[in-house]
């Protein structure tokens, strides 16, 4: 009698253990800095001091999506940052003790904006500023050689060949259960 329960519970192992070789030389995913197209050079920022950031656009009425990344965190940091144009408008204000902070805005027009990140923590912190105009068609969007896009659809498809091995193998173990019920259900009879 041919028993299928084993058969098709190799058969979810194996896509189980396809999903993890297929994720395993990924050992992280991209660093927030690979997701914008435009970064800063690293500034170490001394407690109750200040560094302004530029960046110029080249649109308006698009949105900008920027972020500051403090790359030596620790606990206790907190960074204010206030974002202005050249003329001295305030665009924004935010106080961050956050290792990441992203966030967006829409580009009013074509300008260069100030972001003025002033440490207010006790301790030096090395921050880097990343900005992205008009993130629908950045290039870690539409670049099929982006980190993101070689990240991305490996932990894709790991993903789906784990969730598919699952339950392959759930269905393996209900047939062998199925299978010993019958085989011993056919022995009471014998």
């Amino acid at each position: 009698m041919m028993r299928h329960g084993p058969l098709v519970m190799i058969i979810g192992a194996i896509l189980i253990g396809s999903g993890i070789v297929i994720v395993y030389p990924i050992t992280s995913f991209p660093s927030p800095e690979s997701i914008f197209d435009s970064v800063s050079e690293k500034v170490r920022i001394d407690p109750g001091t200040a560094y302004s950031f530029s960046q110029t656009t080249i649109s308006s009425q698009v949105p900008m999506m920027w972020g500051l990344h403090i790359t030596d965190y620790q606990p206790n940091d907190k960074v204010s940052i206030t974002i202005s144009n050249v003329f001295g408008d305030k665009l924004g204000s935010f106080e961050e003790s956050d290792p990441i902070f992203i966030k967006s805005f829409m580009i009013p027009k074509v300008d260069t904006y100030n972001f003025n990140v002033e440490n207010k923590g006790q301790n030096p912190v090395t921050v880097i500023m990343m900005f992205t105009e008009n993130p629908a068609k950045s290039k870690m969007i539409t670049d099929p050689n982006s980190p993101l896009y070689k990240t991305i659809l490996p932990v894709a498809v790991s993903v789906i060949l784990l969730i598919v091995g699952v339950l392959v193998l759930l269905v393996g173990i209900i047939f062998t259960i199925m299978d010993w019920k019958k085989g011993k259900n056919k022995s009471r009879y014998v």
